[in-house]
């Protein structure tokens, strides 16, 4: 199955939502850094929302986690940063992200309400 990544940009809440499904390893989860960045009508103060409910992520390595939390935010540190995952270890893998990047404004839910909620008002 390959990897499907989709966004809608809305520009009342200032928030961006990552839709992902599939299978995704390393080079995908790399590569949805520079999706964010070809976003055309985005400014540095949008808040986001990763809604991996449809995506597996057995492919991703901790390094790749590691990697990936390591590079340069295209958001402001301040933007508040969603991820929504189906499993426990989907969850563990996002913390691990969160934990690498070492900010508070990331956050890891299995709620997608809670987390949509979050995102836009900063109040789960």
């Amino acid at each position: 199955m390959s990897v499907t990544i989709d966004h809608e940009i809305d520009h009342t809440h200032r928030t961006i939502r990552i839709t992902i499904s599939g299978e995704m390893s390393d080079q995908e989860l790399l590569g949805v850094a520079d999706v964010i960045e070809r976003m055309p009508g985005i400014s540095p103060d949008f808040s986001i929302l990763f809604d991996l409910r449809s995506a597996t992520g057995r492919k991703i390595t901790s390094e790749g986690v590691r990697v990936a939390a390591g590079r340069p935010l295209v958001l402001s540190p301040e933007s508040r940063r969603g991820i929504v995952v189906p499993s426990m270890l989907g969850f563990g893998m996002a913390r691990m992200y969160q934990l690498f990047r070492g900010e508070s404004a990331t956050r890891v839910f299995m709620d997608y309400d809670k987390a949509r909620r979050w995102v836009e008002t900063g109040s789960a």
